[in-house]
């Protein structure tokens, strides 16, 4: 992509593409193995390095996708450093701590892609304009100062996440049922945006009911998005969808918002099975989905009664109800909904 030729609108896509990539490499691989080897890495030191290194590798999702959006623009070598690294700086992920850098969660979505439009601008206005000098100023000048913009709007940023956390808190005052379709529905809107769902939950201390709630609507939205990406994409964009990382397809929900409504009921379901089934879970699994089987492990963990039954239960609840619910909802939204059909699920893969 020329940069000289690209317009607002196509600058803002390519972030967004590199948004969506970026998560699925960074986080894919611990909801493969991350669960799986929680159980079987103790005293075992090979699975337990195995284990780290899938968090640091999810701990690096604002280098990625920095990385991936001066890739897509056509930056030189030099120029994807400077951006992945901007990014990384100001991302929130890496924090200093008691004289120690130290990487802490994945950092702030929002403000990720706020550091990649300022780095990214600014290699494209400065790129070329130097001379000899490029290669002295560009290194310091742009992971500096994009970062340190970063650093500084991280506060207000976060209060995005804050706010919609005070907002699903108010929800957790409700009567159970009241609470579960609310909770469940919020999740399924904010799954498939910039919006850290497991951020909201830690900061309100979300359990139980509530939790589980807001599994379920991560279920409502990842089924939401595989039913109308399986006739346009191709196998490996199911796939990754299939396995819960539905956060992949935030170019495609903030072109097409009328995938809200489609959300909307089958978060109104998710939110009916969450309490008839008497789903529960903990802040960290309720913006998991069954990604890694996260959520269904927790709610087995806290459902009484014998548990083959449970088992069946949890698997009704998971994949039977969720998959054949959204399947006749995609179908139903596509005769009555104006404007909305298969093609508005396709996803542009990021290439050369």
């Amino acid at each position: 992509m020329a940069t000289n030729q690209i317009n607002s609108k196509q600058f803002f896509s390519v972030i967004l593409n590199a948004v969506g990539a970026g998560v699925v490499i960074a986080l894919l691989p611990n909801a493969f193995l991350g669960e799986l080897l929680k159980f079987f890495k103790d005293g075992q030191p090979i699975l337990e390095m195995i284990y780290q290194v899938v968090l640091v590798i999810q701990s690096f999702m604002a280098f990625i996708i920095g990385a991936l959006a001066a890739h897509a623009f056509k930056f030189p070598g030099p120029g994807v450093t400077f951006v992945g690294t901007s990014a990384m700086i100001g991302s929130g992920a890496l924090q200093f701590k008691n004289g120690a850098f130290v990487l802490h969660g994945i950092g702030d979505i929002i403000n990720i892609m706020l550091i990649v439009m300022i780095a990214c601008l600014m290699f494209i206005l400065l790129s070329g304009k130097l001379g000899s000098l490029e290669i002295i100023v560009l290194p310091a000048l742009i992971p500096v100062t994009a970062g340190m913009i970063g650093l500084m709007t991280l506060p207000y940023v976060s209060k995005v996440t804050q706010s919609l956390g005070h907002l699903i808190h108010t929800f957790t005052e409700l009567n159970p049922l009241m609470m579960s379709l609310l909770i469940a529905i919020t999740y399924a809107l904010l799954m498939v945006t910039p919006i850290s769902l497991v951020a909201i939950a830690t900061a309100i201390s979300l359990t139980g009911l509530g939790s589980g709630a807001g599994n379920m609507g991560v279920v409502a939205a990842c089924v939401t998005f595989l039913m109308g990406s399986m006739k346009v994409n191709k196998l490996g964009v199911n796939m990754v969808l299939l396995f819960g990382a539905a956060k992949m397809m935030i170019p495609v929900y903030f072109k097409h918002p009328i995938i809200i409504i489609p959300l909307i009921i089958n978060g109104f379901v998710a939110g009916l099975i969450a309490y008839f089934v008497g789903i529960q879970g903990t802040p960290m699994s309720a913006g998991f989905g069954y990604s890694g089987l996260v959520g269904p492990i927790n709610a087995f963990n806290r459902l009484e009664g014998d548990p083959m039954m449970n088992i069946f239960l949890l698997f009704i609840a998971y994949f039977v109800i969720p998959f054949t619910v959204g399947w006749f909802v995609h179908q139903l939204s596509k005769k009555v909904l104006p404007g909305y059909r298969d093609e508005i699920y396709h996803f542009e893969v990021l290439k050369d």
